[in-house]
């Protein structure tokens, strides 16, 4: 992390202009001038490959350092099949009423999704899920219907939280006519909150736990204060396992607190995203830096930076040259609508 801190230090004046501003403030201009040179003469397949740490033996030493220096500084991200630490794990496949509205990204992600959180939760004995920021509960839904658990569908926005309920219920009748023997279908319960701090997220959680009244609908509108959390176990609340799929934001950050100081909550699955949006330099608890590493470095983003982040290396690469291009080219008109 210090090593981190304070490679970001020797170039924040490039890290922290917005993209446009490359072009609007001739910002090339602050590159090292060798490297320049050296980098117009490459096609744009090896300008693509820059940040994957791939460098020519032609290149100026100093460039070929930088590169290779940041590269080294790449956190350790390992992929691991669920298989290896979930051997019991089984994937269901959506049917099309309850991949209705899905794509094929967002079908493949639920499929994937759900059946790692269904083992997860036996594995740890629990049978309740909440899936926060649950959007449209498609992934409520795959858990209520294919895998039998009763899920808490939390959400900032109540229209979302409608679609989930109208959705639901069409999606039982199709499972109850389906089904030979009479069986009951819990739909997903809806809470519709916005979680700015772990302690909202604790207190509504174990709050939806304990009220067992009603099939789905709790509406909690504009819980943003600050609710001492519960210290203590309540043994009327099941165990449960936090899931997330895209949990934006601070929104993957609380989840990871509430993992931590809830006895209650057994597992956390997050997916996060829009690492951009995280909250630094707050007087509350922000989303970055959480780990006590990061903190001791001093290491400080801010927006711009983490912007840039954002722009995945492997996204780039896998488009086209004329796509890429076209990226580069809409940077540069709005540069130019800009000025």
């Amino acid at each position: 992390m210090e090593a981190i801190a304070s490679f970001l230090g020797r170039h924040r004046p490039l890290l922290e202009a917005h993209v446009v501003n490359f072009f609007k403030d001739r910002l090339w201009e602050m590159v090292d001038a060798d490297w320049m040179e050296c980098l117009r003469r490459e096609p744009v397949e090896s300008l693509l490959m820059l940040p994957s740490g791939c460098v020519q033996d032609h290149w100026p030493s100093s460039l070929q350092e930088f590169i290779l220096t940041a590269r080294s500084l790449v956190l350790p991200r390992e992929q691991k099949s669920p298989q290896s630490f979930l051997p019991n794990s089984r994937v269901a496949s959506i049917g099309t009423v309850l991949a209705q509205g899905m794509n094929s990204k967002k079908k493949h992600e639920i499929e994937a999704l759900s059946g790692i959180v269904d083992a997860i939760a036996r594995s740890r004995g629990a049978k309740t899920v909440v899936d926060v920021g649950s959007g449209q509960g498609y992934l409520a839904q795959a858990l209520s219907f294919e895998y039998q658990l009763a899920v808490i569908a939390i959400d900032a926005s109540s229209h979302h939280a409608s679609v989930t309920n109208t959705r639901a219920e069409r999606i039982k009748k199709h499972y109850a006519a389906k089904c030979v023997e009479k069986q009951q279908f819990k739909v997903p319960r809806t809470v519709t909150c916005h979680v700015l701090s772990s302690d909202t997220l604790a207190a509504v959680t174990l709050d939806a736990c304990q009220d067992d009244h009603g099939e789905h609908i709790t509406e909690t509108n504009n819980c943003n204060q600050s609710i001492p959390q519960i210290e203590q176990p309540n043994h009327s609340i099941p165990q449960l396992v936090l899931a997330g799929l895209h949990a934006c934001g601070d929104l993957s950050v609380n989840m990871l607190r509430v993992f931590v100081s809830c006895e209650q909550v057994q597992a956390l699955v997050s997916v996060g995203c829009c690492y951009n949006l995280l909250s630094e330099d707050t007087d509350t608890c922000p989303g970055f830096p959480i780990s006590k590493a990061a903190k001791s470095s001093k290491l400080v983003l801010g927006k711009s930076i983490r912007d840039l982040a954002c722009q995945s290396a492997e996204r780039w690469r896998n488009l086209t040259k004329e796509m890429a291009l076209q990226n580069f080219d809409i940077h540069a008109f709005r540069a130019a609508f800009q000025m």
